[in-house]
């Protein structure tokens, strides 16, 4: 009985093992080629732990089969960064060498619908926003999901009142909704790609041309009944039936993911200097998307940030009390000659998504 349990823990492990590995190929396979490395990207972190799991309990039996998971975790233990930093500041580091910063905020607004939507005043969250811009002085903001004006408050004005004098959004009428930028400096240009929800300006940076992507994939679709699902089959109760259609929908937006990639990486080519993005990316790092971006761009995120950083912390949706599970989707990434020397996650549920601020300095290059 004893020999039949470990040949099942065995079978089960080296799955497990594999299932790890694979969940790391998604930025090496398109999705268009073969979706199941993408699919299996949002359960690294799940299968990490699982195989955390069967170093220990090989361990304890004094077998030497835990070298399976062991060898998969460390073949692949690059990624594990890019989930879980230490050692990270929120506040930059007392300034020795006098090279140019920049304060950069990303942010999720999902029109201000957080948890004091119903209060008296449909305002409450704008306000909360703006103690935010307040206390932490970004001097460049990209929002996706943007919306300026509530029952009481303007909030666009209020913003160009505080400094943000430069604005832009991704649609040709100046509509200043879904995806906006406000700036401190100067916008020189202004470049929509494919539609509203990519757009970059060109920001003149003392006499630098900085240039700010703002950028939101395409979003999944999920309705309540596909949180629902999604809440159930994360608790161990999988319907393959009922989750057919939630399945499809993931599948969809993943292609739809390469294919933005694809509009954007041209520009990328063109463009390798002084450049950000600051993006709801709709996907973990373990990506396609993310993946292919880190040939052209550093994550802010693993040069300066702390803990896990999940930045869509779930459903807020009150007709359902299920939630969805947190990812880090939300990401300010920028090219080499940058470098970010604080990363800040603010806890704010003013929105699904919490802001995200990163201190960004100029590296000095070496000389030719």
């Amino acid at each position: 009985m004893k020999r039949l349990l470990k040949s099942i823990l065995l079978i089960l492990n080296i799955v497990l093992a594999l299932l790890l590995l694979g969940s790391t190929l998604a930025g090496h396979v398109a999705p268009s080629r073969f979706i199941g490395f993408s699919l299996l990207g949002y359960g690294y972190l799940y299968l990490l732990a699982a195989n955390v799991a069967f170093v220990v309990l090989w361990l304890l039996f004094g077998s030497k089969w835990f070298i399976l998971s062991a060898a998969a975790i460390v073949v692949r233990w690059a990624f594990i960064p890019l989930y879980f930093q230490i050692g990270g500041s929120e506040v930059p580091a007392s300034d020795t060498d006098g090279g140019r910063t920049l304060k950069v905020l990303t942010f999720n607004a999902h029109h201000f619908h957080g948890i004091n939507l119903d209060s008296s005043t449909g305002d409450t969250n704008m306000s909360l926003f703006l103690q935010i811009v307040d206390e932490e002085q970004p001097d460049l903001m990209a929002m996706q999901e943007y919306i300026g004006r509530g029952d009481t408050l303007h909030l666009t004005e209020q913003l160009r009142r505080r400094g943000y004098v430069h604005q832009a959004s991704g649609y040709e009428s100046g509509s200043m909704t879904g995806e906006v930028i406000f700036s401190k400096l100067p916008i020189l240009r202004v470049v929509r790609i494919e539609g509203p929800a990519k757009l970059y300006t060109e920001l003149l940076w003392d006499s630098d041309t900085l240039r700010l992507y703002d950028l939101h994939l395409n979003s999944y679709g999920l309705d309540d009944s596909d949180h629902q699902q999604i809440h159930d089959i994360s608790h161990g109760n999988v319907d393959s039936l009922t989750g057919r259609s939630t399945l499809k929908k993931f599948c969809a937006t993943i292609k739809e993911h390469e294919e933005e990639w694809q509009l954007l990486q041209p520009y990328l080519d063109n463009h390798r200097r002084l450049s950000v993005v600051a993006a709801d990316l709709n996907d973990p790092p373990a990506a396609y998307f993310y993946q292919q971006s880190r040939a052209y761009l550093k994550d802010s995120y693993c040069e300066a940030g702390q803990g896990f950083s999940t930045t869509y912390h779930g459903s807020f949706t009150r007709r359902s009390s299920t939630t969805f599970p947190a990812f880090r989707i939300d990401m300010i990434l920028h090219t080499p000659d940058l470098k970010a020397v604080a990363y800040k996650r603010i806890k704010s549920e003013i929105s699904d998504h919490y802001p995200i601020i990163v201190t960004l300095k100029e590296e000095k290059q070496p000389a030719p």
